[in-house]
């Protein structure tokens, strides 16, 4: 398995950003599109295990990045609904409220959100999709003018902007 990062994707006064082998790199965050399917719960346990959590959706670039990286899959993400009458929630309990429409595919009392190529949309919580996680994505500083090279594995990788 190639335990690489992926590298050099941002460089801003002497910072560089990585992300695990497997993992997409966006602003800041790094993002695992999974290619098993499960189901909410057991995706939400999956990105646990991965020391990160079903993706949150705070901006509209965000949300951009992710339709046009799941295209025409569909993927779980940290969104739900407790029942009939209530709000739509992310995993950290802020409401979706009108930051983004939500297409009602479902008449299902527990629903949970979902992410793909036509935006968001509510759906079975026991359905198995594929999931998408999200961590941030760890920060190499430094002080010198010269960027930094280090080793990993047998390859040297050197910070360099796009």
């Amino acid at each position: 398995m190639d335990k690489s990062p992926s590298y050099g994707q941002q460089m801003l006064q002497g910072r560089c950003q990585f992300c695990p082998a497997g993992w997409l790199w966006d602003a800041g965050q790094c993002y695992y599109f999974s290619s098993a399917k499960k189901s909410w719960e057991q995706s939400r346990e999956e990105c646990c295990s991965r020391g990160a959590q079903l993706v949150i959706i705070r901006a509209n670039t965000t949300l951009a990045f992710l339709v046009r990286t799941a295209n025409m899959e569909v993927f779980h993400v940290g969104l739900k609904r407790d029942g009939s009458r209530s709000d739509w929630k992310w995993l950290d309990g802020t409401p979706l409220k009108g930051l983004f429409p939500i297409r009602r595919s479902t008449s299902s009392f527990l629903a949970c959100g979902r992410v793909s190529g036509l935006g968001l949309s509510g759906g079975l919580c026991g359905e198995a999709l594929g999931w998408v996680c999200a961590r941030s994505a760890a920060t190499l500083q430094w002080l010198r003018s010269s960027p930094p090279a280090f080793f990993w594995g047998n390859t040297t990788y050197i910070c360099a902007g796009l």
